[in-house]
């Protein structure tokens, strides 16, 4: 909820100041510009991204360039450069092309509709804002894959076993849980452990990589003839160490550490639903109410016809 309200304070703002921007001159029109994209593209995202704060700079000076030839496609291209992150984790083609479409369909609309009152009265520019904002928000529609679980759906891809399960794991328990099981201080405990996870399995795809670049050179070397290079002294036997056994042991740490987060994490949300599952046992009164009215009209009932 508080995502969304401030995507609409983000939008009007964006049609709303965006284009009154140049008559603050050139800098800082065109930073007021910038800044307005990117907060737009940071509220559609509904987290910090760096891929999303870019898209929204691009957004705005894409609609800056384009105002003056036509504020419905300047309006198209920043709604739908904002939305790119969000785009992205649109989980299949089809709703992706859907989520695409009604964004660039909502920013050429905002942006007709706010130029054509630019130079009308308050209030109806403020309820010409307020249609732009809430047109702005309509791609909101379309589901998107939540952040996290985006992410760690995308390392899964990228390391190898165990990892690659207990992050698939992760993603879809990330993707199941109701955050609003849980107490504020379980909550905050809950972000920390996600996000600790996220590191390990961002530490785990870049070991990964690093080993995939440095072992055929390790192959390389040890493959080498021990009398090739003139001059070198013989390497005296025990005493070489293997970057390959230090690396797996490593990686063999980090697939027990997200194996053990995910477990606890998992553990934390089965036990949170079942403690609101046995409170919702407990909480019997509406119905013992019930057998009570029932059994007190059932003897009304018969008091009735005895007496008829």
């Amino acid at each position: 909820m508080t995502t969304r309200l401030l995507l609409f304070l983000s939008a009007a703002a964006a049609f709303g100041m965006g284009p009154l921007a140049g008559r603050l001159g050139p800098v800082v029109g065109s930073a007021a510009l910038v800044l307005l994209g990117v907060a737009l593209a940071l509220t559609a995202s509904g987290t910090t991204s760096a891929l999303a704060a870019t898209a929204g700079a691009l957004g705005a000076f894409a609609s800056g360039v384009l105002l003056t030839v036509s504020p419905a496609v300047a309006g198209a291209a920043l709604v739908a450069l904002c939305y790119a992150e969000r785009t992205v984790r649109v989980r299949t083609p089809s709703a992706r092309a859907v989520h695409v479409g009604i964004a660039l369909i909502a920013g050429a609309l905002a942006g007709a509709v706010t130029d054509h009152y630019l130079a009308a009265g308050l209030t109806v520019r403020v309820v010409v804002v307020i249609v732009a904002a809430v047109l702005v928000a309509l791609p909101l529609l379309v589901e998107a894959d939540d952040p996290l679980a985006h992410a760690l759906g995308e390392i899964a891809d990228e390391v190898g076993q165990p990892a690659s399960s207990s992050l698939v794991e992760g993603a879809e328990l990330c993707r199941a849980v109701d955050a609003s099981m849980l107490d504020r201080p379980t909550a905050q405990q809950a972000r920390k452990t996600w996000r600790a996870l996220l590191r390990l399995a961002q530490a785990r795809a870049r070991l990964a990589q690093a080993h995939r670049i440095a072992l055929p050179v390790v192959a390389d070397q040890e493959d080498k003839p021990a009398g090739d290079d003139v001059g070198e002294a013989a390497e005296p036997k025990g005493t070489s160490t293997s970057p390959r056994g230090h690396g797996d042991a490593v990686l063999k740490r980090l697939d027990e550490k997200i194996a053990a987060h995910v477990a606890a994490l998992a553990r934390m949300y089965t036990a949170a639903d079942e403690v609101k599952a046995a409170e919702a046992s407990l909480d019997d009164q509406a119905m013992r109410s019930v057998e009570t009215s029932g059994e007190c009209l059932e003897e009304m009932s018969k008091a009735i016809v005895e007496e008829v």
